[in-house]
């Protein structure tokens, strides 16, 4: 095997360290006319699976490839897809193929190492020991925190967390950051909306740190703890604060938007409107939660036994619908259109329709993007079509593909900062005849 470069083929990968949520440019130069190459990514992360992916090229007749217009001929997908060597980052042969992809150590950067090889090649042939020759390679880092900000451990009470902060003097317009049966403290999206300018609070909720380790049913109470710890802090506008949350943390979004008047923007990203499967207490109220069934599924596409959802009919979900109407809050409501998991599109409609009911008096805003699948995160988090679940010893299926998710992730990333931009800082500048505030790094949100 031969992985010396080539010194007459320059790999260039444009700007070599970036933030996650960043494109890059990639291309070839020195090569033969016409000469077929594989490119390729390869990580590592921080639980120690090798991450992959590959595409097949032709160069032109110049001897070049520029990824960000020339169609990949192969490989794991097909076509002009200029990030698509980073959004589509795999586990590698032998490696479990049903993991889901979670930086951990956001204050690290994933580093990927991209590479040129002579020939069409496969996966297994990429990861062997007789793989064909090296042209080039390069090592590109991909940061989740930029430089300045900062990450504090929180122990407020019984409320557990990691607070990150924008560089400067703030103040900044704050998040509640939430994912739902991950459990235990999930960063990588607070690192990500500090580095655009706002406070983010990665809240934990069960199994970490004193919390419970399994959850039964969830108390309005932890959250307002939260809330005002975030209010309170001198680096955070007291106008109020966003929360976000995606599938189960999407309903606890939702129900802090509603019982908790001092959340003033709410995103839920492919959720339900109504407790699932855990239920909430609202001071001396309870609302149960709604069980729904699962089934196994097998998808020709993968050879595997997903497990598949089976939801409740609509008119039941409806009665059981949190009071949406008593908030005060802005909603955007984030859905993905393919989403295998959740019928997130038509919860959302359903939620629209109850506060359109009831003359909501607050923005809200169902926003769709086709091709997604459940998991929809900031831009270029690598897309996970299914991962395995050990609560139902199978696979769930959460749908998409790496092209459109990655579409969808810029989309929506932008939809989310401009909607809690607005919402936390811009128009209560508006509303007092003050002049439109100048952001730091708002040219980038």
């Amino acid at each position: 095997m031969n992985t010396t470069p080539k010194e007459d083929v320059v790999l260039s990968v444009i700007p070599l360290s970036c933030l996650q949520d960043e494109p890059v440019l990639i291309g070839v130069s020195g090569l033969k006319p016409n000469q077929d190459v594989t490119l390729q990514a390869s990580a590592i992360e921080d639980q120690g699976v090798h991450y992959m992916s590959y595409a097949h090229y032709r160069a032109d007749e110049n001897g070049e490839v520029d990824v960000d217009k020339m169609e990949s001929l192969g490989g794991q997908y097909e076509g002009i897809f200029p990030m698509g060597l980073i959004g589509s980052l795999v586990p590698a042969p032998p490696h479990y193929r049903y993991v889901r992809f979670i930086k951990r150590v956001v204050e690290k950067p994933l580093l990927v190492t991209i590479s040129v090889h002579n020939g069409h090649l496969s996966a297994e042939k990429l990861c062997s020991s007789e793989v064909t020759e090296l042209l080039s390679c390069v090592a590109h880092e991909r940061h989740y925190m930029a430089p300045g900000v900062k990450r504090i451990p929180v122990q407020y009470g019984e409320v557990r967390g990691t607070l990150f902060l924008p560089p400067g003097d703030g103040p900044f317009p704050a998040v509640i950051d939430m994912f739902g049966t991950l459990g235990g403290l999930i960063e990588y999206r607070s690192a990500q909306l500090a580095s655009r300018g706002f406070a983010s609070f990665a809240l934990a909720i069960f199994n970490y740190e004193g919390l419970p380790k399994v959850v039964e049913d969830f108390d309005i109470a932890y959250f307002e703890e939260a809330v005002k710890f975030l209010l309170q802090h001198d680096k955070v506008l007291d106008y109020g604060v966003g929360v976000i949350g995606n599938s189960k943390a999407g309903d606890l979004a939702a129900s802090l938007a509603t019982f908790i008047p001092s959340v003033a923007a709410c995103v839920t990203i492919n959720s339900f409107f109504a407790p699932a499967n855990f239920g909430l207490r609202v001071k001396d109220r309870f609302y149960p939660p709604f069980k729904y069934e699962t089934l196994l599924a097998k998808f020709a596409d993968a050879g595997y036994a997903f497990v598949q959802s089976c939801i409740p009919e609509q008119k039941f979900l409806q009665k059981r619908m949190l009071p949406l109407e008593e908030s005060s809050a802005a909603f955007l409501f984030v859905v993905s259109a393919a989403d295998r998991d959740v019928n997130s599109e038509v919860q959302a409609q359903c939620a629209r329709q109850r506060l359109s009911s009831h003359d909501y008096k607050q923005d809200y805003k169902v926003e769709s993007y086709p091709g997604a699948g459940h998991l929809l995160d900031p831009p270029y988090s690598p897309h996970c079509y299914a991962s395995f679940e050990h609560s139902y010893m199978a696979a769930i299926c959460w749908g998409g593909t790496a092209k459109y998710q990655a579409i969808a992730q810029v989309k929506a990333w932008k939809d989310i900062k401009r909607f809690f931009l607005y919402h936390l800082k811009e128009k209560w500048h508006f509303n007092n005849d003050a002049k439109s505030p100048t952001m730091p790094g708002k040219s980038q949100l």
